[in-house]
């Protein structure tokens, strides 16, 4: 284990109680001894029976679902769920029986099944890199100072009292990795045009601008300049992977016409809120303020987040320490699915739950090293009968209970989501950012987190693009080979390529304007803060290379940043400044991004090549009123005065306009004092019944590792945790920074911290059913021909667009000839 400060072995004269004894300590295995150890074997043994039933069951009811689906268009309604394509249900069930058989498993067991390593395929590019140790203390001196000003000592940083202290949040046991995705086509053709925007710009003595992104038949963008998708993967907060995420990942950088970063962020329970969040931003750094040798500096405004479930909500606690922080502002945000109440309050999670893989009891697995913790650090709850119940056993694994209301893990509970970059939010949520005003914290929450009180009248609200798939399950691209999931995927790369050709064509607007001197500079939110370059704040790591067209200006952690973007030849005023900390795709911008002149046989969607028969039915009969199908043509709806665009979207990828807000139960203001709280009528019932089924079948393994747990901190918080340097700390109870055994911890902490060098064959198999799409369009069987294939298609795009300039030419000539001739004046 590591920290910012290396720890140091306690000395004999420092134990005052006896050592575990080896004997007594089970083990901490994540794969103990019995008949099938948890792989691709035993997996595979559970899930076939699903497997064989759903496909009988399915051919059995198909007639009806189809009659069904037909009726429901002809009343205009969506045209049946998604669950009338068989590969769908397949993948749905498959999933829930998944994770039901993993409950019978150790949590170690289960991260380290999703922790096997996946082999990547020849056609996609893939490179690991380390984050430099000076990137991650930048990103955790701003995350202190963020999570200080949290909770009624706010005022006065009390903030870090709620997490537990200051350093514990620190302590990793594997330096902090990332991962860059990209097709290698879309590789070799990023090098080949930055190749040739060089020599261009050395031949012209200045950089060049330009920067769009053209759309290719409604497949998704050609790769032209660096554009980024930092993307957070999901899981719960506590299993899942790169490996697990890459087929979804490749596919999103494909289709923006981008390559991914994908950050290995710690996981829970051994490393819980806010470690997850401190790698997210040390991530975000990475590609702001790379260290010499590694890529060229990102601007912001060519980074797009993205993340799924957990790692969705992660990237909006991301944006919101960006804008409280004064950090350099993304383009925008996709959020699939995304993670925000933790508590579980909305009143459709208690509703039937049979369309979805997630279980309505939560997360339950058979006690081990590290779950379930010992009970404490509780909440106390109303109940039905107006008493108050106080629960101490540890609800969620990627906090302790008194911390579920947290503003940044509960994002609900959020003073304002306002301020923040345009978001495709793929229900409460898009309208709590877009009407901050009217979706304000509950009292209970202010009570807790005063300093959420003064961020509702802060910021203005957020552009947010909010698509509810029809029927569709939590994290529809997980089913990546699904038509429900197909249309998100392009529902996800239309929205990146507009924010992506929005931001770029507003920082170009911001220059001019600055160039030109007819504008003032806007003042920053605290104008009188000073900043300072980036290469004498931190010198450790962050500097700007001469190279890039970014010179930003990065302050104390507390101050406002304005960006200094030398986008021209040097002037004697000095380079120009554009806010960088603010959204910059205003209604301006989102309107030049969408009048980009494209042309119309380009923008012809992938949905016109939909060959499965029943669409092809649902299609012949349709006459459902609809606002257009989900395509990619880089445009996104127009949102006017409006901050909200909503929709509803078919299986079928149809798009209609969403109900009237009033008919909504979720939407109703008045629900305000129950979102974001823990209600003893709620979901924690059905959590309690499954917690206690559980604690009764696997009683002796909770008996067993209580004791041990016992034991451990009781002499940890007399001696010292972990890392021995945590003293006046108070680590969560389930943290690894919490062991005082280091033996144990490394047992505990194996599953999340040691590389495995096993593959998924389960995975495999998953993957590549998921990545047909990516294959086809991968240019060739072995990276040579994808070479030719890359090369072939650069050449001929450069005649056309050779012979698209010698048209244009023609026809400004036949103008200028028309004005210095007028028509019927004979020569």
């Amino acid at each position: 284990m590591t920290t910012t400060s290396p720890p140091s072995e306690p000395s004999p004269s420092h134990s005052t109680s006896p050592p575990l004894q080896a004997e007594a300590i089970p083990s901490t295995s994540p794969h103990p001894k019995m008949a099938h150890p948890f792989g691709t074997f035993s997996v595979a043994l559970a899930t076939t029976p699903t497997v064989v039933s759903t496909f009988f069951s399915h051919i059995l009811s198909r007639r009806r679902r189809r009659s069904a689906a037909r009726k429901s268009i002809a009343d205009g309604g969506a045209g049946g769920g998604p669950e009338a394509e068989l590969s769908y249900e397949e993948g749905l069930k498959v999933v829930r029986r998944f994770i039901e058989f993993a409950s019978h498993r150790g949590v170690e067991e289960v991260q380290a099944f999703t922790a096997m390593q996946v082999p990547t395929p020849h056609w996609v590019r893939r490179k690991t890199v380390t984050i430099p140790q000076p990137i991650i203390e930048r990103a955790e001196t701003i995350l202190a100072k963020h999570l200080s000003s949290y909770g009624p000592d706010g005022t006065n940083g009390g903030g870090l009292k709620l997490v537990g202290g200051e350093r514990w949040w620190r302590v990793r046991g594997r330096a902090l990795e990332g991962e860059w995705v990209e097709m290698q086509k879309d590789y070799l053709r990023r090098k080949a045009n930055a190749d040739q925007k060089s020599t261009v710009a050395e031949a012209a003595g200045a950089p060049s601008h330009r920067s769009y992104l053209p759309i290719d038949k409604g497949l998704g963008a050609e790769v032209i300049g660096d554009r980024v998708i930092l993307y957070v993967h999901g899981g719960a907060f506590f299993f899942s992977s790169l490996d697990t995420h890459r087929y979804q990942v490749q596919r999103h950088a494909r289709k923006a016409g981008a390559r991914a970063f994908c950050p290995a962020y710690r996981l829970a329970p051994q490393y819980p809120f806010p470690c997850g969040i401190l790698d997210a931003l040390a991530s975000y750094l990475y590609l702001l303020y790379p260290p010499a040798g590694a890529h060229q500096p990102i601007l912001p405004t060519s980074i797009i987040l993205m993340g799924d479930s957990a790692g969705a909500g992660m990237v909006l606690s991301l944006l919101i320490v960006i804008r409280e922080m004064g950090l350099p502002m993304p383009a925008g945000a996709s959020l699939i699915s995304p993670w925000v109440d933790l508590t579980h309050s909305m009143p459709s999670i208690g509703g039937w739950d049979g369309g979805d893989f997630i279980p309505s009891s939560g997360f339950h697995y058979k006690p081990s090293a590290a779950w379930p913790p010992l009970a404490g650090d509780g909440i106390t709850v109303t109940m039905p009968d107006g008493t108050d119940r106080h629960f101490d056993e540890q609800i969620q694994m990627y906090c302790p209970n008194d911390l579920l209301t947290h503003p940044l893990i509960s994002l609900v509970n959020q003073g304002s989501l306002g301020g923040l970059c345009p978001l495709l939010i793929i229900i409460y949520l898009a309208h709590k950012a877009a009407e901050p005003m009217t979706y304000p914290p509950s009292s209970s929450t202010l009570s807790q987190y005063p300093d959420q009180a003064a961020l509702a009248n802060r910021y203005k609200p957020t552009k947010v693009h909010l698509q509810i798939y029809e029927g569709c399950c939590h994290v529809v691209p997980t089913l990546s080979w699904t038509r429900s999931s197909k249309y998100m995927y392009r529902a996800c790369a239309n929205f990146n390529i507009w924010a992506f050709t929005a931001a770029a064509k507003a920082l170009e607007h911001g220059l001019k304007h600055k160039h030109s001197g007819s504008g003032s500079k806007e003042p920053s939110r605290q104008s009188t803060l000073a900043t300072e370059p980036i290469r004498d704040a931190a010198p450790n790591g962050f500097s700007s290379t001469a190279e890039t067209r970014v010179e930003t200006a990065t302050p104390s952690p507390a101050a406002p940043v304005s960006g200094a973007l030398d986008g021209s030849a040097p002037s004697s005023a000095g380079p120009s400044t554009v806010d960088l900390t603010r959204p910059i795709i205003n209604s301006s911008a989102a309107s030049q991004a969408n009048a980009e002149e494209v042309d119309l046989a380009d923008l012809e969607s992938e949905a016109s090549s939909e060959s499965d028969d029943d669409a092809a039915s649902l299609r012949a009969d349709a006459s459902t009123p609809a606002t257009g199908i989900v395509t990619v043509s880089g445009a996104e709806p127009m949102f006017g005065s409006k901050t909200i665009v909503s929709e509803r979207v078919s299986t079928h990828g149809r798009i209609r306009p969403f109900e009237p807000i009033a008919e909504v139960p979720a939407l109703d203001p008045g629900l305000r004092e129950h979102i974001g709280q823990v209600h003893g009528g709620g979901a924690i019932q059905e959590w309690l019944k499954k917690r206690a089924e559980w604690d009764d079948k696997y009683e002796s393994s909770l008996i067993t590792w209580r004791e041990v747990r016992k034991v451990d901190r009781e002499r940890a918080e007399k001696e010292g945790f972990l890392s021995r340097d945590l003293h006046g700390e108070r680590p969560p109870l389930a943290s690894l920074a919490g062991w005082w055994d280091q033996e144990i911890a490394r047992g505990v902490g194996k599953s999340v911290d040691e590389i495995s060098r096993k593959t998924s064959g389960a995975v495999m198999m998953w993957m590549k059913m998921s990545s047909k799409a990516d294959k086809e369009r991968a240019g060739g069987e072995n990276l040579e021909e994808i070479k030719e294939t890359v090369q072939a298609e650069m050449e001929e795009e450069k005649e056309e667009k050779q012979g698209v300039a010698s048209r244009r030419r023609s026809s400004v000539a036949a103008r200028r000839q028309s004005i210095v001739q007028p028509q019927g004046q004979e020569t």
